[in-house]
This record gives structure tokens, C-alpha cells and sequence, in this order.
């Protein structure tokens, strides 16, 4: 990392879910309480760093990312109805202060748990990816500015908060953009559905250039993975998934690893919110 020396003892081993070499029709198919995808994956055991030492030099135009305190005022981040009536302007305010955009608007929020039983969350995205293909993010974020207003600039952006008590069995690693080419990525076409396919039956789908599209990554040993352990409710992770000015870091992939070491886990349970930031 630029000027500063890791110290190696501080982080986890694990093992992280890449894009295979060869893999084809990559799509990610999500339903009520769960997904499933056709995209073939190549594990790859990697060394995941504490970035809690090392806060002061990531920052969302330099690594991607930022970690934040921040308390919230929903008293139980689980709840919908809550969340709809006070997390996402919540969150939209929060946004709108750390990047200074003049609007944000919500894209809505996940809550995602790791135990068995869901209550119709979704599990913890265990592959490495981005929510955004460059390919596909000029179209999503003139469609969704508001009014159709031309803008200068916009990010878009994850909000994401554990509020499962620590340690969390699968907690949130983050790659820093410093470390990722920015050719590197494939589409992995993501589809809403009502109920999952078939895995051994899946649809051919006629247009697929036109569906909505993230990135996942093949295993480069240039990658440089952090996370932080045992974040709390009162903190908040927040990383780009796209930024139209590429003279800046534009985007933290990003994955779900099994924490192995961690005694006495808890069952992860998350809430991201997703936003665009507009500047005009």
C-alpha cells in the first residue's frame, strides 16, 4: 500500500470465490430468501488484512471505500417498515454529507442473514463482484437522475451496516480499487425472479445485453483485501460500486468470507442500502 508497511500478522486467512477461467452465461438469479447462479467459480485462499489500523489511508476517491461512525435511529435495523420510513432518507442524508453531491436517491435497501433461517433476507453474497458493470451503468444512472436532469457527476454507492452483534461469522472483505486494473471484470447478468430456476434447466434470454449487469473478478495476486472485524451497529461501511470520473478510484469489489478463526461467531445478519449520488 502506498507509503504505508501492513503488518501481516494483523488480518485472517481465507478462502475467497473468484470467476473460473472459462466460465460462461454468467448470471445471478435472485428470488425470495435466496439466489442461485450459473456462473462457475475457482476458490482461491487469500490473506484478508485488519484495515482498523490502517483507517486514515482509505477513503472513497482513493481505495473505494470508508469506514464511518454513525449511529442510526432505527431501533431495530431489521424491521421493513422501519426501514423504509426511516433508513433510507437516513442513509441518502448520510451519503449526500460524506460525498457533497447535491441529490441522492435511494435504490433500496438489502437486509441479508447468515443463519439458517432467514426470515426472507437474502444470504451474504459469498462471490467476489461489484453490483455495477461499467457496461451497464451509464443507462441505469440517466434513467434513474431525477427529472431526466443532465448531471456532471455520480456515484453510486453501498451502505452497508452489520447489526448481528460481533464477531460475525461472514463479515464484509473489500478490495482496494488501488490494487484492481481497470479493465479487469465480466458481466454477471443479475435477474429478479419469483422463484429460482432450475439449475440443470435454465431459460436462454433473448436479449441479454439489455439486462441489468455486475462484475465479477478472476484471482489477481496484485489484489489487496481488507476488512474490519467486529464492526458494530453505530458504524457503517461505505464503498463505490461506480463512479463516472475514472480519474478517481470508481469502484471496491467486494465479497462475503467465512471467518474460520473467529470464536464464538455470530450469525452475520447485515443491512446495505444502495444510493446515486448526483452532482450537477
Amino acid at each position: 500500500m502506498d507509503g504505508v508497511t501492513v503488518d501481516a500478522a494483523l488480518g485472517v486467512p481465507a478462502t475467497l470465490n473468484y470467476l473460473a477461467p472459462g466460465s460462461a452465461r454468467n448470471r445471478l438469479y435472485v428470488g425470495p430468501g435466496g439466489h442461485m447462479t450459473t456462473t462457475q467459480y475457482a476458490p482461491r485462499r487469500v490473506w484478508i488484512a485488519d484495515g482498523r489500523p490502517y483507517r486514515d489511508d482509505f477513503g472513497l476517491d482513493r481505495s473505494g471505500f470508508t469506514l464511518l461512525d454513525h449511529r442510526s435511529a432505527v431501533a431495530d435495523l431489521g424491521d421493513a417498515a422501519e426501514l423504509d420510513r426511516v433508513y433510507v432518507d437516513e442513509a441518502a442524508g448520510l451519503v449526500r454529507q460524506v460525498t457533497g453531491a447535491d441529490e441522492v436517491v435511494s435504490l433500496g435497501w438489502v437486509i441479508r442473514r447468515a443463519a439458517d433461517d432467514k426470515r426472507g433476507a437474502q444470504p451474504p453474497a459469498p462471490d467476489v463482484h461489484v453490483d455495477m458493470h461499467p457496461g451497464r451503468a451509464d443507462a441505469r444512472l440517466t434513467a434513474t437522475a431525477p427529472g431526466g436532469r443532465p448531471f456532471r457527476r455520480a456515484i453510486m454507492t453501498s451502505l452497508w451496516r452489520a447489526f448481528s452483534p460481533p464477531p460475525q461469522d461472514w463479515p464484509l472483505a473489500i478490495l482496494d480499487y488501488r490494487s484492481v486494473e481497470d479493465a479487469e471484470g465480466e458481466p454477471n447478468l443479475l435477474l429478479f425472479v419469483d422463484s429460482l430456476p432450475d439449475p440443470d434447466n435454465v431459460p436462454d434470454i433473448d436479449d441479454p445485453d439489455s439486462c441489468p449487469a455486475g462484475s465479477i473478478f478472476a484471482y489477481s495476486q496484485a489484489h489487496r483485501w481488507w476488512y474490519f472485524p467486529d464492526m458494530r451497529a453505530d458504524e457503517v461501511l461505505l464503498f463505490k460500486l461506480h463512479d463516472t470520473d475514472h480519474s478517481l478510484a470508481w469502484r471496491a469489489p467486494h465479497t462475503a468470507f467465512h471467518d474460520e478463526g473467529a470464536a464464538g461467531a455470530h450469525p452475520r445478519e447485515s443491512v446495505e442500502i444502495r444510493t446515486i449520488a448526483f452532482f450537477y
